[in-house]
């Protein structure tokens, strides 16, 4: 009798298990794992000469008729970068070209401070409309303004500790897509920076040994641009395809 309803159970359990519809089975318990949503990254490396072998930049005219005072600066000259600026002033960004990037791309709010009469970082990329908070960590005054067409400011004297914001719009003047807006001050003459104006979300700064990585790309093709405020920028062309590293390397003496 025990023998009988022993295979009864067993008959009755396995009606009810294949009764279960599997649609229902939670995403977790799924040994299925797709990968069809991840994006692509892009990684390589950008060879930066010295920088006694870049294109000369001159602030014109327009800067030096202002008569502007070199209190509290040691040389009225531009100031000669240090051997790891060649990295950290150098951007990769990608824009893309086979789809259109969402309208507000602006991040969150980025720093340049004013130390020992210099800006820090010297390059500071951003989307448009990323606010950019300039702060004076001098016990000195200083005085941040751009004559770029197209995105020409002053913000005036500003004390010690003072706190200045400013939002980022589309400069009118571009390079291709890239809004180079130079910063002087105008109590230090020797005082010089760019804001790199993008309008893309996707950029980085160089690591210290000259590599890069942008990841989470969207499928598509894109322009890859490296700038240097040193150098001529440069450009490639690339497709990015899903859960893919492509290497792609830049030479900016080329």
């Amino acid at each position: 009798m025990a023998k009988y309803i022993l295979a009864f159970s067993v008959v009755l359990f396995v009606a009810a298990f294949s009764s279960i519809n599997t649609d229902e089975i939670p995403p977790s318990l799924s040994l299925k794992y797709s990968i069809d949503n991840i994006d692509g990254s892009i990684s390589g490396t950008v060879t930066v000469p010295d920088q006694s072998t870049a294109r000369r930049q001159f602030r014109g005219s327009s800067y030096r008729s202002r008569g502007t005072s070199s209190s509290g600066s040691t040389s009225s000259s531009d100031s000669a970068p240090e051997e790891g600026s060649k990295f950290m002033n150098t951007i990769v960004s990608a824009h893309p070209l086979s789809y259109t990037i969402s309208d507000d791309i602006s991040g969150e709010p980025v720093i340049i401070g004013q130390k020992d009469a210099t800006f820090l970082p010297n390059v500071t990329p951003v989307a448009v409309g990323t606010v950019v908070q300039f702060i004076n960590d001098d016990p000195f005054f200083h005085n941040v303004f751009s004559l770029t067409p197209g995105s020409k400011f002053n913000i005036g004297r500003r004390q010690p500790g003072d706190v200045f914001s400013k939002q980022i719009e589309a400069p009118k003047w571009k390079v291709t897509g890239i809004g180079p807006i130079t910063l002087f001050c105008d109590v230090h003459s020797q005082m010089k920076a760019t804001i790199l104006s993008l309008d893309t979300p996707y950029f980085t700064r160089l690591n210290e040994d000259g590599t890069y990585r942008l990841s989470n790309l969207p499928d598509g093709d894109y322009e890859i641009r490296v700038f240097n405020p040193s150098f001529d920028i440069i450009s490639k062309t690339i497709s990015i395809q899903s859960d893919n590293i492509t290497e792609t390397n830049f030479n900016l003496a080329n």
